[in-house]
């Protein structure tokens, strides 16, 4: 299982972080060691854990691709935005260590 970092912006809660990512409330609570009685603070950091890959609602790929080809000039975050994929489950996919290993003309898998 790979995991995602994410940053809590004013006002979420954990059951709408929750929900966003499709895990339960309670294995986030579990995993990030926190306690349910104590609110989240604008900044925390939370380790999601993912199991599919994150559709967003920006504008991508078609949903059967399972392949992208890297753009000139792309860089891994543009790749995955543009897959609707975490970069860290675009690096992840594909064996990569290291953001500077993709280069132009690169076909990258974006599903499992």
């Amino acid at each position: 299982m790979i995991s995602v970092y994410y940053s809590v912006k004013p006002g979420e809660s954990l059951a709408e972080i929750a929900r966003r990512y499709r895990i339960e409330a309670e294995e986030l609570i579990r995993l990030n060691r926190l306690d349910h009685k104590i609110p989240l603070a604008e900044g925390q950091h939370l380790r999601i854990p993912i199991r599919e890959p994150l559709r967003r609602k920006e504008k991508t790929l078609q949903k059967d691709t399972e392949w992208l080809t890297v753009l000139e000039g792309e860089t891994a975050d543009k790749a995955a935005k543009r897959a609707g994929i975490s970069r860290e489950l675009l690096l992840w996919l594909n064996g990569i260590r290291r953001e500077e290993e993709i280069h132009a003309g690169q076909r990258l898998r974006i599903r499992p």
